[in-house]
Parts: C-alpha cells; sequence; structure tokens
C-alpha cells in the first residue's frame, strides 16, 4: 500500500523529531541559498549536527561551561578551501562537497569547534588535534594504525590527524581522559605542556618518542 501525501508528511517529521530527541534544545540553521544543488548535502549534515552536538558536548563537558547551541551551517559558493569555523557559525566551501560528496564528517570537525568554543592564543595543534580526534577516532571509528605518524621531532604539531592518532594513543595507552582535561585547560586559558607530565609521569616530547617507536 501507498502511503499518502499527509501520511508521509507525518513520517518525515517523525523522523527530524528522532533525530533532534537527543536535546531539543539544539538549533541547527542552515544556508544553502548560494548553492540550491546541495540542499541535500546540507540537510544530510544539519541532520548530523543535531545528533552529534550532545554527544560530542558530553564529550567534552567541563563544569560550569555551556557552549552555543545554535549553530548557523552555511553552504557558500566557492572555488577554494574546505570548511572553517568562527564562533557559532560553520561555513563550507561548495567546490570541496562537489568532489567529495560522501565526506560528511567533515561537519563533525567543525561542530567540535563551536563546543570548543576556546579563547584565542590556544596551541592550535591541541585544537585541531581534538577536532580531528573526535572526527575520526570517535565519528569515524578509525583504527590507531589509520592515523598517520611522521617520524621526527614533536610531529604531533602537525595537528589534525597527526595529533588526533597521539592523542588517541595516550586516551587508550597511558592517560585515559586526557582529552576533556586538555579540553577543560584551553577552555579557562590554562593549557601548559606539563599537562601531559601531570597526567602519564612523562613529558610531552617523551610521550611523542614513545608513540613513534612504537610503530617501528
Amino acid at each position: 500500500m501507498r502511503a499518502g501525501p499527509a501520511l508521509a508528511l507525518v513520517v518525515s517529521c517523525l523522523f527530524v523529531s528522532l533525530a533532534q530527541a537527543d536535546d531539543p534544545a539544539v538549533r541547527i540553521e542552515l544556508d544553502t541559498s548560494e548553492v540550491a544543488h546541495l540542499q541535500k548535502w546540507g540537510e544530510d549534515a544539519r541532520l548530523l549536527l543535531l545528533r552529534w552536538y550532545p554527544r560530542i558536548d558530553n564529550l567534552l563537558a567541563t563544569k560550569g561551561f555551556k557552549a552555543s547551541r545554535s549553530v548557523k551551517l552555511t553552504i557558500r559558493k566557492s572555488d577554494e578551501g574546505v570548511a572553517g569555523t568562527s564562533g557559532n557559525s560553520i561555513v563550507v566551501s561548495s567546490h570541496w562537497i562537489e568532489k567529495h560528496p560522501d565526506d560528511v564528517g567533515l561537519a563533525v570537525h567543525e561542530l567540535v569547534h563551536v563546543i570548543q568554543s576556546y579563547p584565542n592564543g590556544q596551541p592550535g595543534w591541541v585544537t585541531e588535534g581534538i577536532a580531528d580526534y573526535i572526527r575520526w577516532a570517535i565519528y569515524e571509528g578509525k583504527p590507531q594504525s589509520w592515523f598517520p605518524r611522521p617520524k621526527k621531532p614533536q610531529g604531533y604539531k602537525d595537528a589534525y590527524r597527526v595529533a588526533a592518532g597521539f592523542l588517541l594513543w595516550l586516551e587508550s595507552e597511558r592517560a585515559p581522559g586526557i582529552v576533556k582535561k586538555l579540553n577543560t585547560a584551553m577552555r579557562r586559558g590554562a593549557y601548559a605542556d606539563e599537562l601531559f607530565a601531570d597526567e602519564t609521569g612523562q613529558p610531552l616530547d617523551a610521550l611523542w618518542d614513545a608513540y613513534v617507536a612504537e610503530s617501528r
């Protein structure tokens, strides 16, 4: 039996309600006015952000801190770049989606930046490392062996996937919970390399060297 238009509308609304059920207070505004042909990608990304906002917020919870629960997702007509976040505004470049239509996960990385809400001046490798850790290790579920591990001193400063893999190793092998502690320190403008020694008994650079050595 085929569902009529009214029933189809009810089912559609039900799916949206379920997507929002994790945290009805979260609002994701979508703007695809410059690129109407990417509306479907935008809707998929919006629903993904609705589902993952409360999960990421819990992973990065800091007592007494609340990130913006209103997020604007804009797909901008552009021939360069991938995506960027400022405050609670995420902007994605159209050319990247057109070339990589399956890369909805990039929105998760950008959502982490909204939730992080770090003050200016915090180390970029930690900021991007945490965002990629949540995107690739938590959301995508990539194994430790998938992450690049450059064999050079202070390779963690390459940030992104490199730092994400390092954080996954620390969480798994040396200091469970360290990502949340790093996040809290970053939010308070109190980050220091010494945090790694406090949590593991080894300084940051020694930990990196140990991480690299394990891949030989």
